[in-house]
């Protein structure tokens, strides 16, 4: 029993600092993310969550991950001030939050990147323990609970609640007093549960940091740990003679696909005038998924063979890169037939918000294609993972920059002034940003 005790007063307990600082977060996300549309709310609770964790963690300069990945992740939390749509918002959000957990839990590889994108979540059980463990020294040197005084404060602002629910009056004088923007008393629960929640993942995000000891560290830790309880994967390497093959014999079939095809990839209207019984439809829809899957399907074959195959003799780094290379750039021509197809669906039928999304998983593909060409000739990937990462955060900024639904909507009345055909019904069920158009 006296062992178990002492295992508790070893276990790290979080400072009153950081229990403060995440209450403030929590408080500004609870007054100014309920019952308020998305705007720059969303920002200033960024703000607020990102001034908690580098006051209270950070004493010194913010490491690279920090800026690179804080900055991502506030850039696509600023972007609910440009866009009313709500899919795109959704979408940023879950990916700020991400980014958010790897600014602060550092990563190298693709195990560790995919880790610490949710790291927050995974560390949420510790730091609400270690929260509840707040300790402060008095002034006459016994130990306080702040949990417990943080729980009385909330008891309080309960009481305060229910006193205005049962006279306007005094709800009056308090909203006078506190001065708290649009308080509405029947959403408090919903305010209560928002500020913890922000709270919470405040905290777990400050014990990320290297000034405090919780849990087993990042992701970076996490796999190491894991590594030296199971032992090293066995990584297999293909033999010379089987990569050799296998990647001559794949560049053999884009290359004939390519040349066979070649004026069905880039034919336009008139080779869809010159084929009897072609329709636009099923000429721009034949083969495009299986086009879009090849190529996605041909990047992990890249990085499987960058991974395993074996390298006994000197040129064969080089032969590899040139194998590998060719295969990019065929592949970038199959990317360039994907786009061509779902252009002339688009020019014909219009724009839908799928078709849009298409469009831009085709460019994001040959940006990550780009990537893999850069990191064959350098023959260093480790800066691959990292690189994805921002590059596909960028992207998705650019789209959300371009406004999809005003987008969609500008260039199907483009095509009503051409055709005179247009889908109300479709456009009607855009977000406000179709408006204008």
């Amino acid at each position: 029993m006296k062992e178990g005790a002492g295992d508790s007063r070893n276990k790290p307990s979080a400072p009153a600092s950081i229990a403060l600082a995440a209450l403030g977060a929590g408080v500004v996300a609870g007054l100014l993310l309920v019952g308020l549309p998305p705007g720059v709310n969303w920002l200033l609770v960024a703000a607020a969550v990102a001034a908690a964790v580098v006051s209270v963690a950070w004493r010194r300069a913010l490491p690279a991950n920090a800026l690179t990945f804080g900055a991502l992740s506030l850039a696509l939390t600023a972007t609910a001030v440009h866009t009313a749509a709500v899919w795109q918002l959704v979408l940023n959000l879950i990916v700020a939050l991400g980014l958010a957990s790897l600014a602060v839990a550092p990563a190298r590889t693709w195990t560790e990147f995919i880790l610490g994108f949710g790291a927050a979540g995974w560390r949420t059980p510790a730091a609400l323990a270690w929260l509840l463990r707040v300790r402060h020294r008095g002034p006459a040197g016994e130990a306080a609970s702040v949990t417990l005084r943080l729980a009385r404060g909330f008891v309080l602002g309960g009481f305060r609640a229910l006193f205005a629910s049962a006279d306007q009056a005094f709800a009056q004088v308090a909203d006078r007093i506190l001065a708290a923007a649009d308080v509405r008393y029947d959403v408090l629960p919903a305010r209560f549960m928002v500020a913890g929640t922000v709270a919470l993942f405040t905290a777990a995000l400050a014990s990320f940091t290297p000034a405090f000891g919780v849990g087993r560290g990042g992701p970076t830790e996490w796999v190491a740990g894991l590594r030296a309880e199971f032992g090293e994967p066995r990584k297999r390497q293909l033999g010379r003679a089987e990569w050799i093959t296998a990647l001559s014999m794949l560049d053999a079939l884009f290359v004939l696909f390519v040349v066979v095809q070649i004026t069905v990839l880039f034919g336009g209207r008139e080779h869809v005038l010159d084929t009897s019984e072609l329709t636009y439809a099923e000429y721009a829809r034949s083969g495009f998924f299986q086009l879009v899957t090849v190529a996605a399907l041909t990047l992990l074959v890249l990085g499987f063979f960058a991974r395993h195959a074996q390298r006994a003799r000197s040129h064969d780094l080089l032969l590899l890169k040139i194998l590998g290379g060719v295969l990019v750039a065929l592949t970038l021509v199959v990317l360039a037939s994907a786009l061509k197809r779902l252009s002339l669906y688009e020019e014909v039928y219009g724009f839908t918000r799928l078709r849009l999304v298409v469009h831009a998983a085709i460019l994001w593909l040959a940006a990550m294609f780009g990537i893999v060409a850069v990191a064959g000739i350098r023959s260093n990937p480790r800066w691959v993972p990292r690189a994805v990462v921002v590059v596909s955060t960028l992207s998705l900024l650019v789209f959300t920059l371009i406004r999809p639904d005003a987008f969609i909507a500008a260039r199907n009345v483009e095509r009503f002034r051409e055709t005179g055909r247009i889908d109300l019904p479709y456009l009607g069920a855009l977000s406000p940003d179709a408006a204008p158009a």
